[in-house]
């Protein structure tokens, strides 16, 4: 974890336990609710490495379908006065928006949306801690209750590095390995209009094991968007490059890869497999809290060399590779190389 205040034993501890994303919503939830009360939230976290969204949890809060239009709304109209790309950029990481209440608004039509679901304010932060973005949370009120206040807004600021020390020990709580689904890639096509085109039958399996969708979802003839794949569907499209976009999600058997490229007929192609080698790598060194040292050294002992040749490549001495690795096998919880590349190697 970074330097400064750590995160409340009893918060990281219990993250390290729960076995799901929806779990560890709840358990943030409660945490947070005894500084800021709050009826709905929605956690998200995202690849700290390429800055897609890689799992979301939500109670009470704004439904997929709101949530999306929000999204969209403030990417459109571009005079919400606290996105998340400036919460992030700031020094302020926090903004409180009201529907029914003095304070900045949002655009006549996002305060819309907030309305028809009830909503009266909605308090977002930026997850950010030693210079890196983990992801969001929003807080929501119903309409008629009381507004979230400054001095609410700067009590959540300050939970912000504990909430991502959660995160943290909630991804490394999942076995840095590839995930053991042992199903083939799955691959779905959405077109253009939000909907699932095409679906390849390992596709759904792959889906059931983010368990963000209900069994009901996954069962109907027609599958729906999961909302992290959606979400990478928008920064592939948003990227106007053409090139695929990664993310890398912890599962409770390890971890998957999703990646979305958009297609010439405007739809995106949509790839789940689990993570593996240099996929996984980069994402979990991160989550794992590696240096960059120890990332160049693991990196290069999953290409084969020797600690000897590893010496060589990164002009440091036998002697401090394998202090390197010592401290990688700690972090990784592995006790040999061979395990280490087992982990992350198919």
């Amino acid at each position: 974890m970074s330097a400064g205040r750590s995160a409340p034993a009893a918060l990281v501890g219990a993250a390290a336990e729960i076995g799901s994303a929806a779990e560890l919503g709840a358990l943030v939830s409660r945490w947070v609710g005894r500084a800021v009360p709050h009826e709905g939230y929605m956690l998200a976290a995202v690849d700290p490495v390429t800055g897609a969204g890689c799992f979301l949890a939500r109670e009470h809060g704004y439904s997929p379908a709101a949530a999306r239009r929000l999204t969209l709304g403030d990417r459109r109209e571009r005079d919400h006065p606290f996105p998340f790309e400036r919460l992030v950029e700031g020094p302020c990481h926090v903004g409180v928006l009201n529907t029914d209440a003095p304070g900045r608004r949002r655009n006549a039509a996002m305060r819309a949306v907030m309305t028809d679901l009830g909503v009266g304010s909605e308090l977002r932060l930026a997850l950010v801690d030693g210079g890196t973005t983990w992801g969001g949370l929003v807080l929501l009120r119903p309409r008629g209750a009381r507004p979230f206040s400054p001095d609410e807004a700067s009590r959540a600021q300050h939970l912000a590095r504990d909430i991502v020390a959660a995160l943290r020990r909630y991804a490394t709580g999942a076995p840095p390995e590839p995930n053991r689904l042992g199903a083939p890639p799955g691959v779905l096509v959405i077109d253009p209009d939000e909907t699932v085109a095409a679906a390849t039958p390992s596709a759904r399996a792959w889906i059931r094991e983010l368990e963000t969708l209900p069994p009901a979802a996954l069962a109907a003839p027609d599958l729906p968007l999961e909302s992290t794949i959606w979400h990478l569907t928008q920064a592939a499209r948003s990227d106007g490059s053409g090139r695929s976009t990664l993310t890398r999600v912890p599962t409770r058997r390890g971890w998957i890869a999703i990646q979305a490229q958009p297609m010439p007929t405007g739809a995106v192609a949509v790839t789940i497999q689990a993570a593996a080698g240099k996929e996984l790598l980069p994402a979990v060194a991160f989550w794992q809290g590696l240096t960059p040292r120890e990332h160049m050294v693991v990196d290069r002992a999953l290409k084969g060399l020797s600690s000897k040749q590893i010496a060589r490549h990164l002009r440091l001495s036998p002697h401090t590779v394998n202090d390197h690795l010592k401290s990688i096998y700690r972090k990784t919880g592995v006790s040999t190389r061979e395990e280490l590349l087992s982990r992350f190697l198919d």
